[in-house]
């Protein structure tokens, strides 16, 4: 009872100060479900639900001895090809040309192959692609990947988040990109301010309300909060 009498006083108060009264959730910028493309068994996780993480962090990984033990081998072979090479190549006026061209090829082909090794070994691997928090786990040490068909981790962003803002339709020519938006999170008596950001084109027919975008940091998916639009 309290909370429609707030928010029916804050209706009442943005229609004599020229504003506009929308309420609004808060929703992570970008979430993805991550996986791996190919099969295996889970040998190591490292992160539970609500892990927070940094861009490259290790999340888990297949069981990889022998993908790791053969790239490790060709890395040292490519290695040694190439320093090889280098020596040779400060006397190649002086030394056979087919011998020449034998370094030159070593060299070549175990680069290649040290690459090769490396992609492969890189592919048991799970990293996190941006900043993100663990939101959901659906898998547990030695389980069984099946490539690109099991999800193995939800995610979102942790610093960027967006309010997905809903007003009445009838500001619908007053609303504009740009415009000033104070806002309270529930839960908290700080106030924020952001900016309008995007015009959602289309209405909620089963609300008759209207949509738009604040950009946010540091809050808390999920969370729903209510404020006041400038429109002056």
């Amino acid at each position: 009872m309290k909370k429609v009498f707030i928010a029916t006083l804050l209706m009442f108060q943005a229609l004599i100060a020229g504003e506009v009264y929308a309420t609004f959730d808060v929703v992570s910028e970008k979430s993805s479900e991550l996986g791996l493309s190919i099969s295996g068994v889970v040998g190591a996780l490292h992160v539970e639900v609500g892990s927070k993480v940094k861009k490259g962090d290790l999340l888990l990984s297949l069981n990889n001895s022998q993908e790791k033990n053969e790239f490790e081998i060709a890395r040292k072979n490519a290695e040694h090809s190439l320093k090889t090479y280098e020596r040779y190549a400060k006397i190649a006026d002086v030394i056979d040309k087919e011998k020449m061209e034998n370094y030159t090829y070593d060299r070549d082909i175990n680069l290649l192959n040290a690459h090769n090794k490396e992609l492969i070994f890189k592919k048991t691997e799970l990293r996190a692609p941006y900043d993100l928090v663990v939101t959901q786990k659906n898998t547990e040490l030695g389980n069984i990947v099946l490539g690109s068909q099991t999800k193995l981790l939800t995610v979102a962003t942790t610093h960027d988040v967006k309010l997905v803002l809903k007003f009445d339709e009838k500001y619908w020519t007053k609303i504009k990109v740009g415009q000033k938006f104070t806002y309270k999170v529930d839960g908290s008596d700080k106030k924020y301010e952001g900016v309008i950001s995007k015009l959602y084109p289309t209405i909620l027919a089963s609300t008759r309300e209207m949509q738009a975008e604040v950009k946010a940091v540091d809050l808390m998916p999920g969370l729903f909060g209510n404020g006041t639009i400038s429109v002056e």
